[in-house]
C-alpha cells in the first residue's frame, strides 16, 4: 500500500503543462540557437526578373526549407509563392495575373524532354513577333522529384512553358539531406544557379548558399553527419535496400557515360 501511494503522490506531481517550447527567430522560423539569419544578405538582392514559387503541400511539414531563404533574400515585389497540387484561375487569380500579363516571358525550371540547358538561354528574352518581354517569370517547382513531377502532368499551364533544366556538375552543399544523385541540388541552389545566369550576377550564387552552408553547420557541429547521395551509397555498394528496375536501368546507363567519357 506504501508503494501504491508514493507512486501516486508521483503521479500528482508530473507537472500538467507541455513542457517549453525553444524560443523560435521570428524571422527564419527556426529556434534562436539555429539562427541563419546573419548569413542573409543585410538588403534584398535586386531583380529585374520575377521569381514565382510553386510549392507542394507537404513541402510545409520539412523542418528544413530551403525557400525561406530565398523568401528572405529577395525583394517581396519579385518574389511570389503559392502553394498546391494544381493551379487554377478561379483559385489563383494573382498568379495567372503574372503569367498573363504579357510583360515577362514565362519559363519552368523542369527537366522535361523539350528543356533547354540554362546555359543556352539569353539573359534577356529574345523578341520574337509582337513579343516585348524585357524579363522572365522564373516557375519553380518547390518539392520532391515524385512530388514535382504530380505538379507538372497536373497543370497544363506549366507543360505549356518553356522549360529549362539545370546543368550542374557540382555537388550540393546541402550536405545533411541525402540527395537522390551527385548533382542533384536544394532548391536554394537551384534557383541561386537560374538567378546568377539570368540576372549577370554571379555572387548570387555566394549570396543565396551561404545561409544553407550555415545551417549545415551547425547541425554537424551538434551531431549531424554529411550525407552521401544515394548514387554514391549504390554505385559503391553501401545502400542496402532493393533497387527498383528503372533505378539500375539509370545506374547502368550512368555507368556507361562515366567510361565513355574516359576513354575519350
Amino acid at each position: 500500500m506504501e508503494e501504491l501511494d508514493e507512486a501516486w503522490n508521483d503521479f500528482v506531481a508530473i507537472d500538467a503543462d507541455p513542457p517549453p517550447k525553444r524560443e523560435i527567430c521570428s524571422r527564419c522560423e527556426r529556434p534562436n540557437t539555429a539562427c541563419y539569419c546573419s548569413a542573409i544578405t543585410p538588403s534584398p538582392i535586386p531583380l529585374r526578373n520575377h521569381l514565382i514559387m510553386l510549392q507542394h503541400p507537404n513541402e510545409v511539414k520539412r523542418c528544413l526549407r530551403t525557400t525561406k531563404i530565398i523568401e528572405l533574400s529577395l525583394p517581396p515585389s519579385h518574389y511570389h509563392l503559392y502553394r498546391a497540387k494544381r493551379f487554377t484561375p478561379k483559385r489563383f487569380p494573382d498568379l495567372f495575373a503574372l503569367l498573363d500579363s504579357g510583360e515577362r516571358e514565362n519559363i519552368l525550371l523542369f527537366p522535361s524532354p523539350t528543356a533547354v540547358p540554362l546555359a543556352s538561354l539569353p539573359p534577356i528574352p529574345e523578341k520574337t513577333g509582337s513579343k516585348s518581354a524585357t524579363a522572365y517569370n522564373i516557375v519553380v517547382l518547390d518539392g520532391t522529384w515524385s512530388q514535382a513531377k504530380v505538379m507538372f502532368n497536373s497543370n497544363a499551364t506549366l507543360r505549356s512553358m518553356r522549360s529549362v533544366a539545370l546543368d550542374n556538375t557540382a555537388p550540393s552543399r546541402y550536405v545533411i539531406r541525402t540527395q537522390p544523385t551527385e548533382t542533384c541540388l536544394s532548391t536554394v541552389e537551384a534557383v541561386a544557379l537560374l538567378l546568377a545566369h539570368l540576372e549577370e550576377q554571379p555572387d548570387i550564387v555566394e549570396l543565396l548558399t551561404s545561409p544553407l552552408k550555415t545551417i549545415c553547420d551547425h547541425q554537424i557541429n551538434n551531431g549531424a553527419v554529411e550525407h552521401q547521395s544515394k548514387e554514391y551509397l549504390i554505385t559503391n555498394g553501401l545502400y542496402g535496400k532493393p533497387l527498383k528496375k528503372r533505378v539500375k536501368k539509370y545506374l547502368d546507363l550512368n555507368l556507361k557515360l562515366n567510361i565513355k567519357d574516359l576513354v575519350c
